[in-house]
């Protein structure tokens, strides 16, 4: 076979191994969600250490303004406890609409505002709800933000083995000592493979006790053989 058909043939293979939009998700995976859905938004912003508390002023600013929009169900700005060059925005829309509204003016000045500041691209990434309780507001004190990005292989005999450990998982967190939050959501754009965790802990040593249960434990040796990348957690503050 030539060098040429090879390649083809190759990438051929690959492409009908992968979910596309037209196929019917896999057991257990939600259909896309309606223009009547709400809209759960997680944007990450790496911030020039230079510009820092710059950029910090501009992001207060707008979750003071952000909340007061209409359709808002959340806007919380968090700073990365290590890295704290580094934010992520936490926004939830009560449909497409209102989402579009933000997205077309306020986020879009945002973005405008942090360009020159950024040294990596802002990086947002769309969900919907796939296992998540009802918006609630964050808790008080000194709580840490865990929040994890999941990438599921996208082979229909990996991917439905998935919903499952991610429900039961997050179903079981929320009832742990000092949980305050824990929702799993599923990127709608890209590719529907994306997971998100936003959990909310009271301090960071009840974190660590639930990153240290076995029941924990277990779920991470299930997800490792389903995941296409490294299992990426990182820990947040609130913005002060």
């Amino acid at each position: 076979m030539k060098p040429v058909a090879i390649v083809l043939a190759f990438a051929t293979m690959i492409a009908s191994a992968m979910p596309s939009a037209a196929q019917t998700p896999a057991a257990g995976v939600p259909p896309p969600p309606g223009a009547n859905a709400p809209v759960y938004v997680v944007g990450y912003i790496d911030i020039q250490n230079a510009m820092k508390a710059q950029a910090m002023t501009l992001l207060k600013q707008f979750r003071a303004s952000c909340v007061r929009e209409d359709g808002n169900q959340r806007c919380e700005i968090v700073q990365r406890m290590e890295q704290q060059n580094e934010f992520a925005i936490m926004e939830i829309w009560k449909d497409q609409a209102a989402f579009k509204a933000h997205a077309a003016g306020p986020g879009a000045q945002l973005r405008d505002k942090l360009k020159s500041m950024l040294q990596s691209p802002y990086d947002e990434r769309i969900h919907t709800a796939f296992s998540a309780p009802a918006p609630q507001a964050a808790p008080s004190g000194r709580i840490v933000y865990a929040i994890t990005h999941i990438d599921i292989i996208p082979v229909p005999a990996i991917f439905e083995k998935a919903p499952p450990v991610l429900t039961s998982a997050a179903e079981a967190g929320r009832k742990d000592a000092g949980n305050g939050r824990l929702e799993v959501l599923q990127q709608t754009e890209r590719r529907n493979n994306h997971f998100t965790i936003v959990e909310i802990w009271s301090n960071k040593r009840t974190l660590e006790g639930h990153q240290s249960a076995a029941r924990t434990v277990q779920f991470r040796e299930q997800l490792q053989p389903l995941i296409g990348a490294l299992y990426d957690e990182r820990l947040y503050k609130i913005l002060d």
